[in-house]
């Protein structure tokens, strides 16, 4: 059997569990009927808007994740 392409994706896809800037814990967003890994995005993206605002991945978040 094949593998999955979307698995390999996601499996390909990068450690959103803490900030490469300050190394904090990312903690994924509670369970709200998204994958885990939509709901770490978010974590992510909060961690950044709260502890650093001017970080460009705010502006384009696509271009890092």
């Amino acid at each position: 059997m094949d593998d999955d392409p979307r698995l390999i994706a996601a499996a390909d896809a990068r450690d959103l569990s803490s900030c490469e800037v300050c190394g904090a814990s990312i903690e994924p967003e509670p369970p709200d009927g998204f994958t885990r890994y939509a709901r770490q995005v978010a974590g992510y993206l909060d961690h950044f808007a709260e502890a650093h605002p001017d970080h460009p991945i705010l502006d384009a978040p696509e271009g890092y994740l």
